[in-house]
C-alpha cells in the first residue's frame, strides 16, 4: 500500500506540473506569436490548427506504441522531455521560425504527456486497485484543474514583471519537474507497467484486435458533442461577459477561477459516483445539466447572474473532463494506451466543431450561440443514453 501511495504521489505531482506548464503558456501563445513575433492572424491560426492535428497524431501513435512497450514510463519521460525542449527553444530563440517549428513538431509530443500519464495511470491502477481505479483517476484529473486555478495569476505576474516570453521559460521548468518526477518512478519497485517480455523460444501471443464496440461508437460521438459544447463555452463566455454584459477583463478572470474552484471537488465527487453508477449515465446526466446551464445563460442580464450559473457549468464540466477519460479508455478492450488516445482525438474534433459553429456568428452579440451549445449538449446526452441502451441489449442476460 505504501509503495502504491508513492506512485500515486508522483503521478499527481507530474499531472499538476504538466497542467501548470499549459496553464502558464496557453493565454500567452497569441501575444507572443502575433504581437511579439509579427505572425498574421491567419498564420497564427494555421499554426494552432497544425498543432492540434499533430497532437492527435502524436497521441494515437504513442497510444498504439504504449500497448506494445515493456515499460510505459519511457514514453511518459520522453513526452516530458519534449516539452522541455519545445518551450525552452521558444524562450531561448525568439524567432518566428523557432516558434512555428516548436509548436508544429515538438509541442504535440509535449501535449501527449497528459494522455500518456493517464494511460499509464489506468494500467497501473487496473493492476493494483481495480475497484478504485475510477475514483483515483478523477482525483488525478482534478490535479490538472487545480493547476489552472493556481498558476494563471502567477504567470500573469511573471509576464508583467519580465515579458510574455518568460511564461515559456516557466513552462519549460515545469516540464523539467515532470521529467524529474517521472524519473523517480524508476525507484518504485512496483511501478513498471508494460508488455511482459516473453521467452524467445515461446511464440508471442497475437495482440488484441483493434475493435470499437458499437455502443462505444455512439458514446464517442456523444462525448465529442458534449466536449464541443465545452469548447464553445470556453470561447463564448469571456465574450458574453465583455461584449454582451459590458464587463471587464478582471471579471473574466474571476469567473474562470470560480468555475475551476468548483470543478475540483466536483471531479472527486463524480469519480466516487463512477464506482457505483455506469459512466454513460453520468456523462448523459452531466450533458443535460450543461444544457440547462446554456438555456439559463440565454437570459442573463448581469455578471453576478453569470457567476451564479457557474455552479451548473462547473459540475457538468467536471464530469465531462474526468469521467470521459475512463469511459473512452474502455472503448478498445485490452488496448488502454490506444483507447486513451481517443481522449485527444475527441478533443481535437470538438475544437473543430466549436470553431466551425463560432465562425457562423456574424452578429455583435454572443449570447444567442449558447442555444447551439445547448443543442450540442442535448445531442451528446441522447447519444450517451443510446450507447448505454445498446450496451445493455448486447450484454448476456
Amino acid at each position: 500500500m505504501m509503495q502504491t501511495r508513492g506512485v500515486t504521489g508522483l503521478l499527481a505531482t507530474n499531472i499538476f506540473l504538466s497542467g501548470a506548464a499549459f496553464a502558464a503558456m496557453t493565454p500567452y501563445r497569441a501575444i507572443v506569436g502575433v504581437d511579439s513575433l509579427g505572425l498574421s492572424n491567419a498564420a497564427f491560426g494555421t499554426v494552432m490548427a497544425l498543432t492540434a492535428v499533430g497532437s492527435a497524431c502524436a497521441s494515437v501513435a504513442l497510444g498504439w506504441l504504449s500497448d506494445k512497450v515493456a515499460d510505459r514510463r519511457i514514453l511518459i519521460f520522453l513526452c516530458a522531455a519534449m516539452g522541455v525542449v519545445a518551450f525552452g527553444l521558444i524562450w531561448a530563440i525568439q524567432t518566428p521560425f523557432v516558434f512555428v517549428l516548436a509548436f508544429c513538431l515538438l509541442v504535440p509530443f509535449g501535449n501527449a504527456l497528459f494522455s500518456q500519464s493517464f494511460s499509464y495511470s489506468r494500467a497501473f491502477y487496473n493492476r493494483t486497485h481495480p475497484e478504485r481505479a475510477e475514483f483515483i483517476l478523477s482525483i488525478l484529473r482534478s490535479m490538472f484543474t487545480l493547476a489552472w486555478i493556481v498558476v494563471p495569476p502567477l504567470a500573469g505576474l511573471i509576464a508583467a514583471r519580465w515579458s510574455a516570453y518568460s511564461v515559456f521559460a516557466f513552462s519549460a521548468l515545469a516540464h523539467v519537474g515532470c521529467t524529474l518526477v517521472i524519473g523517480l518512478l524508476w525507484l518504485q519497485p512496483n511501478a513498471k507497467i508494460g508488455v511482459a517480455t516473453t521467452d524467445p523460444d515461446t511464440p508471442a501471443a497475437p495482440p488484441p484486435r483493434i475493435r470499437i464496440a458499437a455502443p462505444y461508437r455512439f458514446g464517442i460521438v456523444g462525448v465529442t458533442c458534449a466536449m464541443a459544447a465545452v469548447q464553445l463555452n470556453m470561447v463564448l463566455l469571456p465574450l458574453v461577459i465583455l461584449r454582451d454584459l459590458n464587463g471587464t477583463l478582471a471579471q473574466v478572470g474571476i469567473n474562470a477561477s470560480i468555475a475551476a474552484a468548483i470543478e475540483v471537488p466536483a471531479m472527486i465527487g463524480w469519480g466516487y459516483l463512477a464506482m457505483r453508477v455506469r459512466k454513460d449515465l453520468i456523462l448523459a446526466a452531466a450533458s443535460v445539466i450543461f444544457a440547462v446551464y446554456f438555456g439559463l445563460m440565454l437570459f442573463v442580464a448581469s455578471f453576478l447572474q453569470v457567476v451564479l450559473l457557474q455552479a451548473f457549468a462547473a459540475i457538468a464540466i467536471a464530469a465531462l473532463l474526468s469521467i470521459n477519460i475512463s469511459y473512452l479508455q474502455e472503448a478498445i478492450p485490452s488496448r488502454v494506451g490506444l483507447s486513451t488516445s481517443l481522449v485527444d482525438l475527441s478533443r481535437v474534433v470538438s475544437v473543430w466543431v466549436a470553431a466551425a459553429v463560432f465562425s457562423l456568428n456574424s452578429g455583435a452579440t454572443y449570447t444567442p450561440f449558447m442555444a447551439v451549445a445547448a443543442l450540442l449538449s442535448l445531442g451528446g446526452a441522447g447519444l450517451m443514453l443510446l450507447a448505454g441502451r445498446s450496451r445493455r441489449r448486447d450484454e448476456p442476460s
